[in-house]
């Protein structure tokens, strides 16, 4: 799916909630699947249910929260340091970033604490406060100039409700200084919102009925999460409870140090779309997938096994996991990852097979299939 910028710039507009005529489900996960850093930083919220605006503002901004947290301290440090930060040590270093940014400190500083583990009693920011250093933050972790909330709702929502959602949508494009996208069937009963198009192509209806590729029936650990976010190049997805366990538990392992997340392999065939893969070991060649229950449903389920397919051809052993399996016997999945990794170590180096030297950088404006 290919985005001209120029369309895309004009449907970035902090401050303000826009519907997004050609997005629908499908073209927002590619959009959701890019990590190239001209593009804002995507938030998929999938919802709301019948809800009142104040308790949809409440779940967006503590979602929020929790994936501004697991990228700490990138958003402080401006790196992973592999080293803790004391909480007080990380307090001067927020304040400093304050200053710098000229940014309000008292919520950054409050954030800052509670994600180096050491939250300070009484009550928080307020909602307003939270949710404009939210942003900032986010903004710091991705390297990105722009955030947009993008909704995908079900059509059959109370007309009440859509209405009370629209209003914490308003209310989040203002203080959060960010962009609301209404994807194509998002909240039908609510025509004040201008329409754009973006020139995205190659997208799907969804049914008018639900959101695309959501399975019936979820369990409650892979259910989707509140937000999903944007992928971070080199880190676990934020959102992620599944990939961030995984992580912690790979962090200590020797065998693994070489592991890259959220990274494309260098020596694919420059006329194949480009592909992020969640975990990659590249010298072994090995790929990880951990999956949520979205992609149970028929149009990830088939989009991942062409991708299985076109890896595998170049020589890559595809390893899917659920976030189910890896959240309940995440000790078996190391194992399983660590016998791979060493296994493929020990074998004797694959031909290849002969195609051009591969020029191609990811486009900034190219999602991958």
């Amino acid at each position: 799916m290919s985005i001209r910028p120029s369309t895309l710039d004009a449907a970035v507009r902090s401050g303000h909630v826009l519907r997004v005529d050609d997005v629908d489900g499908l073209a927002l996960s590619d959009l959701l699947d890019s990590v190239s850093a001209e593009l804002p930083v995507f938030l998929d919220h999938r919802g709301p249910t019948d809800r009142t605006a104040r308790e949809v503002v409440r779940e967006i901004l503590d979602a929020l929260e929790d994936i501004v947290g697991a990228l700490f301290p990138v958003w402080l440090a401006g790196h992973e340091s592999g080293l803790p930060i004391d909480a007080d040590d990380a307090e001067e270093m927020a304040r400093a970033l304050c200053r710098d940014a000229g940014f309000p400190s008292p919520a950054v500083v409050h954030l800052t604490r509670a994600a180096a583990g050491a939250r300070r009693p009484g009550s928080g920011p307020a909602d307003d406060a939270r949710a404009g250093a939210l942003t900032f933050l986010l903004k710091r972790g991705y390297g990105r100039d722009s955030v947009v909330l993008a909704v995908r709702a079900d059509a059959a929502l109370p007309e009440r409700a859509q209405h009370a959602a629209a209003a914490a949508y308003e209310w989040l494009a203002d203080h959060a200084n960010l962009t609301v996208w209404l994807t194509a069937d998002a909240l039908p009963a609510v025509t004040r919102v201008p329409a754009i198009r973006i020139g995205v192509s190659g997208g799907r209806r969804p049914s008018p009925s639900r959101p695309v590729d959501v399975p019936d029936d979820p369990s409650p650990a892979s259910a989707a999460p509140v937000l999903v976010v944007s992928r971070p190049s080199g880190r676990p997805a934020p959102h992620s409870v599944a990939e961030q366990t995984l992580e912690r538990a790979l962090a200590s392992a020797p065998w693994a140090r070489d592991r890259q997340w959220n990274r494309s392999p260098r020596d694919l065939d420059p006329l194949t779309p480009a592909v992020i893969v969640d975990l990659l070991w590249a010298t072994e060649r090995v790929v990880v997938e951990v999956d949520g229950a979205d992609h149970r449903g028929p149009v990830k389920y088939a989009r991942d096994r062409r991708r299985d397919n076109m890896l595998q051809r170049a020589g890559y052993l595809v390893l899917r996991y659920t976030n189910d399996h890896v959240l309940d016997d995440t000790a078996l999945v190391v194992a399983e990852l660590a016998a791979a990794v060493a296994e493929r170590t020990r074998a004797p180096s694959r031909p290849t097979p002969a195609r051009p030297p591969s020029t191609r950088e990811e486009h900034p404006w190219t999602t991958p299939s």
